[in-house]
């Protein structure tokens, strides 16, 4: 079938079989015919589309199964309305079809849009769940604002978060909207007080990410609430791993310690082992900022223990905590003590352990293997690393990483004028400009 057919996919002479997926989730939003038209419409505007007309006809023609498939304009607004693919709307996509990528769309500005619940930026699209105004919410509802937060997480293991904080607040106060306006019994409390407590959290370590501090103590305080009501120490221990790792970057050595300590203390036993190894990493590194080589030995190799308990699934916020992070980790702990030849050879183990799809770590570790190797007086070495962090700016956006990397170009251009030395400023104020 060609393109061109695709638009728009009647079924006027084969047996009508009517669409009872769209009809049920319309009922449980409480959406008529003529309610749903007016959304649709709505949404063109919000996604900055061209006005598109949709009539309650069509919806009854996608409602009866005579339009299996609805056209282009039609079937992006339901899919952003209801936050699902269309073919879990309950439509049938013609022989051959195959989904195309979402190209990159961006503001006026160059920002990433956000427009209710649709992210477009760094050349992916994420469908964020709509939730009803009005009604009951259930575990489906909460299952789909799970999901959003793995997406999200996703992009920020191969791009970073500094553009994702926006995103995560926006749906923070989106779900809390349909929380106060919507009834749901104690399970479903339960389960969406924590979700919204992972948003919250996550939206601080995006922010965090960003260099926005101040933003993400804010999101994390809101988290910590949240996962005070839904009684999760798991959540909360996740909140104060994460405000460890701040506390370090602000230089507040035994803030860092004293904050993975809690973590440790209130979750005992229970915790997957891979958040024992990332608490016991903070721990350490609170202490090799404070200079306690001994303490700070002893915290990384519970850490190593800790991760070697470790199974293969977990969850998709600690996904980034395995050997190659724990070896990175080291090497901030050796940078700090001063040791810059064993930090430079931990950056490189940590670089040969990366799982694929962990851009930020990537670049994050290039940069600091180029950190290291200057400061141990390996001046080609270090230019190399550098070279290879700018190759990766064009996709990775992790404004903490980049004042690093800034740092860095600036040590070089100190260190005396060499070729090589120019060459690396010159790709980096372009890469930067």
């Amino acid at each position: 079938m060609a393109d061109s057919a695709w638009r728009s996919h009647y079924c006027a002479d084969m047996p009508r079989k009517r669409n009872q997926v769209l009809r049920d989730l319309m009922a449980r939003r409480e959406l008529t015919l003529e309610r749903l038209a007016e959304d649709l419409c709505e949404m063109a505007l919000l996604l900055g589309r061209e006005p598109v007309t949709v009539w309650p006809r069509h919806v009854g023609r996608w409602l009866s199964g005579e339009v299996t498939w609805p056209w282009d304009k039609h079937r992006e607004l339901l899919e952003a309305v209801f936050g699902q693919p269309a073919e879990e709307l309950g439509f049938v996509p013609p022989p051959g079809y195959e989904r195309s990528t979402v190209p990159l769309q961006t503001s006026s500005d160059g920002t990433p849009v956000l427009r209710r619940h649709f992210i477009i930026g760094l050349g992916a699209a994420i469908a964020l769940p709509s939730l009803p105004t009005a009604g009951r919410l259930g575990h489906t509802d909460v299952d789909a604002v799970q999901t959003a937060i793995t997406q999200l997480h996703a992009l920020d293991d191969q791009h970073g978060g500094a553009e994702l904080a926006e995103v995560a607040g926006a749906y923070v106060s989106h779900v809390e909207q349909a929380a106060r306006t919507c009834t749901y019994g104690g399970t479903v409390q339960a389960r969406l007080h924590r979700a919204v407590g992972e948003l919250a959290a996550s939206a601080g370590w995006f922010a965090y990410d960003g260099g926005r501090h101040e933003d993400a103590r804010r999101w994390w305080d809101l988290g910590i609430r949240y996962a005070t009501l839904a009684s999760d120490a798991m959540l909360q221990a996740r909140i104060w791993s994460y405000m460890a790792r701040q506390a370090c970057d602000l230089g507040h050595g035994s803030e860092a310690v004293a904050l993975a300590r809690v973590a440790l203390d209130r979750t005992g036993t229970r915790r997957d082992p891979r958040l024992s190894a990332l608490l016991h990493a903070r721990v350490a590194l609170g202490h090799s900022l404070t200079g306690e080589r001994s303490r700070t030995a002893r915290s990384l190799h519970r850490a190593d223990l800790a991760l070697d308990r470790a199974p293969d699934q977990t969850m998709p916020w600690l996904s980034f905590c395995g050997p190659a992070e724990l070896a990175g980790q080291v090497a901030l702990c050796d940078y700090n003590l001063g040791r810059y030849e064993d930090a430079a050879q931990r950056d490189v183990d940590a670089l040969g352990l990366l799982p694929k799809g962990f851009g930020r770590n990537s670049f994050a570790t290039q940069v600091s293997l180029a950190r290291n190797c200057l400061a141990a007086g390996r001046a080609e070495e270090a230019l190399e690393a550098g070279h290879r962090a700018v190759d990766l700016l064009p996709s990775v956006k992790s404004p903490r990483w980049a004042r690093h990397l800034a740092d860095f170009a600036h040590a070089v251009r100190r260190q005396g004028p060499t070729p090589a030395a120019a060459d690396f400023a010159e790709r980096y104020q372009a890469a930067v400009a």
